[in-house]
């Protein structure tokens, strides 16, 4: 029986996906380059921002990856709507992600996201106190949708992956969960865009659906 839970958290935990793209097409326009389509950027949901830039040299030719200014200015700007507006929040998390913590569920988060703002989400919505683990993919050698994150968290945890369900919105997800032999959900979010729901086991929509899943 799977009794670990690893939850992606842009897109499943919080609706950032919109946010983000909006933010780094601010921030490339201010750098010189002009209408990053989203064609180009869809290809990097659920990765990490190397990988973004790898997408961005290979689609315009223009090579952000050792350039940390380009980060911390896209970290300033998100930072600053994120103290007016809060964090952009998807119904129910809140109240499911506590509901399996008290099923006995072990949970936790494998983001692309730093870190920091992997804690800091989580503090905000209160339910911090439901997971083991809080892990980030940022300096793994591999990103999704390479299975690094989820193997790593896996071993962490101290489960085999074979017993982790994997929630995730994107493609990149779905496939570094598969890779890593565990069982996925797809949190179908239309805000995430067009993403592979086939990659997965189940789908679910909208949040509160898991409460019937699992």
């Amino acid at each position: 029986m799977r009794k670990c839970i690893i939850f992606d958290m842009d897109g499943v935990l919080i609706n950032t996906e919109p946010l983000h793209y909006q933010i780094w097409r601010r921030v490339f326009a201010e750098y010189g380059m002009e209408d990053v389509s989203y064609d180009c950027y869809k290809g990097c949901i659920g990765s990490t921002n190397q990988y973004l830039f790898g997408l961005i040299k290979d689609a315009y030719g223009v090579d952000f990856r050792d350039r940390p200014e380009v980060i911390e200015r896209f970290k300033k700007v998100k930072a600053e709507y994120l103290q007016k507006q809060g964090i952009p929040r998807i119904a129910d998390v809140p109240d499911v992600i506590r509901y399996l913590y008290e099923k006995g569920y072990v949970l936790a988060v494998a983001s692309s996201s730093p870190q920091e703002s992997i804690e800091h989400a989580m503090k905000e919505l209160g339910i911090d106190d439901c997971f083991s683990l809080l892990c980030s993919a940022v300096g793994m050698k591999n990103p999704k949708p390479a299975p690094d994150v989820f193997l790593y968290t896996a071993e962490r945890l101290g489960v085999q992956p074979s017993d982790c369900i994997v929630v995730e919105d994107s493609t990149n997800g779905r496939l570094a969960a598969k890779a890593a032999g565990m069982y996925c959900i797809a949190f179908d979010n239309p805000d995430s865009g067009e993403q592979d729901i086939s990659i997965a086991d189940e789908v679910c929509y909208p949040f509160i659906k898991l409460k019937e899943i699992l």
